[in-house]
């Protein structure tokens, strides 16, 4: 078996899409999963058929009878084998099947155990039903997603399933590199609502001086999609420095809207005059010609222009085929399948070719054979660390996606250095967007591009034990940090490459900025609804390609801590957002499975699972699996029609069953409503229709689980930015860090390597430092 995970093993015990997701990332990857279901098979491998022809793909399959002494002393005895064992119970379940922590440490301290519920373990929402809909619903998602009417908007990608996955994978991932230092198996835990939590932090920022998220339209930012003359979409985004002023040249607008003068031009705010130029000008310049006119003229002014494509239309794209992000697999239900790959290449340890998911029962039974007894070292003990303490980390990235993997390595103890040019990260001018990518490192600006500073670049090369960036093909190599020229320096570095295409292919110079690469794969159309034009998604690939990009770094240094090699490692932002909407496939006759799923009025998915208005407000309602469903049709009793009577809420026709609904929802206020489906055991919640922001991060609740951290600012006074998505036993995570100030510690960096004050004071004078 080969891929950086060869010989890990992994128990999976979850249900849902959240862990089955996170253990297919794992076993893609090399390790040898087990699925344990019930005998004859879960439910849900009939109710998400399609999520499960990809997320089971490359594991074996275990039938085992949890409620039986025989069964829980079966998957004891597996989890005693294993290194890995992950469970999505509600929180209590695990402990009454008798597979709860303790008796897991009873039986193999050595294992790292993750949890992934809905809400967390504690909290007042940790017995609500840990559904998609319900989580987007309360935690603000459904107030923050653009739409064709105003809030709430049903969300249309499932980010808070694939957002607890990569945390989940994440922690895991922290958990084994520490074993291996200290021999101590550790808890893992996390929830689809820390994963929702992990794609708003970009947009999620505080202030006591009233900064806050910029406002689309008033700043020399172009970030929008624009209907072209053939009735096609183009996103086109700005962002880059300079970009703003190279597209009003080719719109012919410089004289009214003349260029910056600014590397944080982004932060600029319009004058009334010409706001009303960009949003109303400019999208009829762009009904005056065709898609494939714009994506040319910009491409040749360098500004970046993605055309937005509907469903698996970017199957079909040469650079997604050159990336090798399209497998085949023969699904044993539904067929042949085009499926999305694995996201990130390992030079070195490449990931498995996909194998189906098994058939009930199928490859559990050689485990035991398999799985002999492994063993292992006693722990060390010592005090409590973070789980990446000691780990050293070079960031040359810029913008979001990039430096976001970087930071979530920080919130794991990393010590990350963010290297900066003299004028700063451009996202600088975006404070609520950089301070998100930025927490928790130290700066060092400087003009890397002087002879006078080799020495400097040579020492931070040499001292990482991980390089990572996303600048554009050939950059890192004109500024001496490629990989080639790091790995000359420190053989041993996980040199981690997340750029916007790939390093090759036909598309690999272009530029990419979210949300344009999940428009190229088709988001854009999945959070508008069907028949609408397309819309930007809340969950983009920004937050996505960063938490990817994570995984990508983790798998390299736990390659690295078993064989003692660095590698080159690559994680494109295409494939990212790819991996984004990993749960649509198509068959071989063109047929596309899982997409376009949200209603033209971005209610919902089906009758029972979308939103309703009530008398005073609205009402989300997730009871789509057949006992929730059951729980619904009981408790609604004859006040359904008659003709009804008997009949299963799931075999009758959707839109019907929503008229019926939605005339019964809104002849009473939401409150009553969720009592009364609540205490039925129907999952259904109250959705937020105001944004969250600032109630969310000043919550004294959210502070205390550390989701939500606050800090002392000289300008801003107080400053409150999302903290930590996970919670592990035996590991002290560091505290909340603010991003730092351009060149912050570059005295602190400058005298680590080697310098002496006056060497520094002397390239300050000389401009080369800051």
């Amino acid at each position: 078996m080969t891929g950086p995970l060869a010989g890990l093993r992994v128990v999976d015990c979850s249900r849902g899409t959240a862990g089955p997701r996170m253990t297919r990332m794992l076993a893609d990857y090399g390790a040898d999963v087990v699925w344990v279901e019930p005998p004859g098979g879960h439910p849900s491998r009939e109710q998400l058929a399609i999520d499960y022809a990809v997320n089971l793909r490359n594991k074996r399959s275990l039938t085992v009878d949890l409620h039986s002494e025989a069964g829980v002393e079966q998957v004891l005895d597996l989890i005693s084998r294993a290194d890995v064992v992950v469970e999505s119970w509600r929180p209590g379940v695990a402990e009454r099947l008798g597979l709860g922590e303790a008796a897991i440490r009873a039986r193999a301290p050595h294992v790292v155990s993750c949890s992934i519920s809905g809400f967390g373990v504690d909290g007042p929402w940790r017995d609500v039903p840990g559904q998609e809909a319900l989580v987007h619903a309360l935690v603000g998602t459904m107030a923050e997603q653009p739409g064709y009417r105003p809030a709430p908007i049903f969300e249309g990608m499932p980010f808070a399933s694939a957002g607890a996955s990569y945390l989940g994978a994440a922690g895991v991932l922290a958990a084994l590199y520490r074993r291996n230092i200290d021999g101590i198996g550790r808890h893992v835990e996390t929830s689809l609502y820390d994963g929702a939590l992990a794609y708003l932090m970009m947009l999620w920022g505080d202030t006591d001086s009233g900064q806050g998220m910029h406002v689309p339209g008033a700043n020399r930012l172009v970030t929008r999609t624009f209907l072209c003359a053939d009735e096609e979409y183009l996103g086109v985004h700005t962002g880059a420095v300079g970009a703003f002023g190279r597209l009003m040249k080719v719109l012919d607008l410089t004289d009214r809207i003349p260029a910056g003068e600014t590397a944080h031009e982004m932060g600029v705010p319009l004058t009334p005059e010409q706001a009303l130029i960009v949003a109303e000008e400019i999208p009829a310049l762009f009904l005056q010609r065709p898609r494939h006119e714009w994506l040319a003229l910009l491409g040749a002014a360098d500004v970046c222009a993605v055309e937005h494509l509907r469903r698996c239309q970017s199957f079909d794209q040469p650079q997604v085929l050159h990336n090798g992000m399209v497998v085949q697999v023969d699904d044993p239900v539904l067929g042949a399948l085009q499926q999305v790959a694995p996201p990130i290449r390992f030079a070195a340890s490449p990931h498995v070719a996909p194998r189906p998911a098994p058939r009930v029962g199928e490859g559990g039974t050689a485990l035991v054979a398999d799985w002999t007894p492994m063993a292992r070292p006693a722990p060390t003990g010592g005090a409590d660390v973070a789980p990446l303490a000691g780990v050293r980390i070079l960031d040359l990235g810029a913008y979001y996606a990039g430096p976001y993997a970087p930071r979530l390595m920080a919130d794991l103890g990393a010590d990350v250095v963010k290297l900066e040019p003299l004028a700063g990260d451009p996202l600088r001018g975006l404070a609520v967007v950089f301070r998100s990518a930025q927490a928790g490192k130290r700066s060092i600006a400087a003009d890397m591009k002087a002879d006078a500073l080799a020495g400097v670049r040579q020492h931070l090369i040499a001292n990482a034990d991980v390089i990572h960036h996303n600048m554009r093909p050939g950059a890192a190599e004109r500024l001496g940090v490629g990989y080639e020229q790091a790995a000359a320096l420190n053989p041993a570095v996980v040199y981690v490459y997340s750029p916007g295409w790939g390093s090759s292919g036909p598309d690999h110079l272009r530029q990419s900025f979210a949300p344009n690469m999940s428009g190229f794969v088709g988001g854009c159309f999945e959070v508008a609804g069907r028949f609408n034009p397309p819309m930007y998604p809340t969950g983009n690939e920004d937050p996505g390609g960063g938490l990817v990009g994570a995984i990508a770094t983790l798998m390299g240094l736990l390659h690295r801590q078993q064989t003692g090699k660095g590698q080159y490692v690559e994680s494109p932002q295409i494939n990212a957002a790819l991996d984004g909407i990993s749960h649509i496939v198509r068959r071989a006759d063109g047929e596309v499975l899982g997409a376009e799923r949200l209603d033209p009025l971005q209610y919902g998915f089906s009758a029972l699972e979308r939103l309703y208005p009530t008398a005073d407000g609205w009402l989300c309602l997730s009871a789509q699996m057949p006992r929730d469903a059951a729980a619904l049709r009981a408790a609604l009793g004859n006040r359904l029609p008659a003709e009804w009577t008997g009949a299963e809420l799931t075999d009758i026709d959707s839109d019907d069953l929503g008229d019926a609904l939605g005339a019964l929802f809104e002849a009473r206020g939401t409150a009553d409503w969720v009592a009364e489906l609540t205490a039925a055991g129907v999952p259904a919640v109250a959705p937020k229709t105001e944004r969250q922001t600032a109630t969310f991060l000043r919550d004294p609740e959210n502070q205390r689980t550390r989701r939500a951290a606050e800090v002392d600012h000289s300008r801003d006074v107080k400053v409150r930015g999302i903290d930590q998505l996970l919670r592990m036993t035996s590991a002290q995570m560091p505290a909340y860090r603010l991003a730092p100030e351009l060149g912050a510690h570059t005295t602190e960096i400058l005298l680590e390597a080697g310098l002496s004050p006056e060497s520094i004071d002397a390239f300050r004078e000389q401009r080369l430092v800051r």
